[in-house]
């Protein structure tokens, strides 16, 4: 059976006096006389009360939590992201609630109503991909709600930000598929809605151009960066005999389903299409052969971005911090010579 938690109601019951009495007595408020304080502590004690740390951060003004919004926890890149920004809110006393948007503008808008009203004292987010004017997160600004972004950046929002320069890691890539002697190379991109898949298109669309390689409509394919997205593009352009020498993808998740799809008519990687992704997830480095991908540096970004909220919240200006790329070269995108 559960126990019902003692409240300061509880307490004035049984010592007869009012349950401001006991707040402020509790708080060692001055008004209420030092015997009284002492014989409201002991009553506590005896009755075992635990305090609402919650309501009583609301009453001073701070709650020393952070919320985090992010649209999935599942990946990877997320995943370390919380882990960076949990280490260094844990280092400076403060909590962490953790909400997923599933890429979902309503939900988004919920969970953002519901940090306004109290429950952080600060925001840190990386925004869903679905678009929209992301009006939840303007409504901070007038409450003095603090607001980083990480990973993903919105255009004349009022944020700190802490970005992966997407458009040098797309470019790199591409660059480095050309190195090896490519030339028709697709690319298959997010939706263009976001800024991270907006800077992966333009750094693959620069340095087709720098090396003089003209690029016709078709050789980028649009679509969810998820298994099954690339999985269906990949089957298209197998049923349409339209391959090419290497693929460029926006997303880990989207060259693993194209490579599936890949095995299963029997053609090899890289020996007869060389695949290159985007944000080094583990599984890259245990299939065989092994992806070329970007790593998105999740933990420092989650981290900083950490560490520049909390300096907001101590007075500081807002910053935008940008992390340089990785390349991780591996078999997938190797040309055999």
């Amino acid at each position: 059976m559960k126990t019902k938690k003692t409240s300061i109601y509880d307490i004035a019951r049984v010592l007869g006096v009012s349950t401001s009495t006991v707040s402020r007595a509790l708080q060692d408020n001055p008004a209420i006389s030092a015997e009284v304080r002492d014989r409201v502590r002991k009553t506590a004690r005896e009755m075992g009360y635990q305090p609402n740390m919650f309501a009583v951060n609301l009453q001073r003004g701070s709650t020393r939590t952070i919320g985090v919004v992010v649209p999935v926890v599942s990946r990877n890149f997320f995943s370390m992201a919380i882990d960076g920004i949990e280490q260094v809110a844990s280092e400076a006393g403060y909590d962490v609630l953790i909400y997923q948007s599933k890429n979902d503008a309503e939900r988004e808008a919920r969970i953002l109503n519901d940090l306004q009203r109290g429950r952080a004292d600060g925001v840190i987010a990386s925004v869903a991909s679905c678009g929209g004017d992301y009006a939840c997160y303007r409504a901070l600004e007038p409450y003095g709600m603090p607001l980083v972004l990480f990973d993903r950046h919105v255009e004349g929002l009022a944020a700190g930000t802490v970005l992966l320069d997407d458009r040098r890691g797309a470019f790199e890539t591409v660059e480095h598929l050309i190195g090896q002697g490519f030339r028709r190379i697709y690319h298959y991109a997010g939706a263009q809605q976001t800024s991270i898949w907006r800077n992966r298109r333009q750094g693959y669309e620069e340095a087709m151009r720098a090396h003089g390689i003209k690029v016709p409509p078709q050789w980028i394919v649009g679509g969810q960066t998820t298994e099954e997205g690339g999985a269906e593009a990949m089957e298209r352009l197998i049923a349409a005999d339209d391959l090419p020498e290497a693929i460029f993808f926006a997303g880990d998740f989207a060259a693993l389903g194209a490579y599936k799809v890949l095995r299963k008519h029997g053609l090899r990687v890289p020996d007869d299409m060389a695949l290159a992704g985007f944000a080094n997830e583990p599984f890259c480095d245990l299939i065989a052969p092994r992806f070329t991908s970007v790593d998105q540096s999740g933990y420092e970004m989650g981290g900083l971005a950490a560490k520049m909220l909390l300096d907001r919240l101590g007075g500081a200006p807002y910053a935008d911090i940008v992390i340089p790329p990785r390349l991780i070269v591996r078999e997938s995108s190797l040309k055999k010579r």
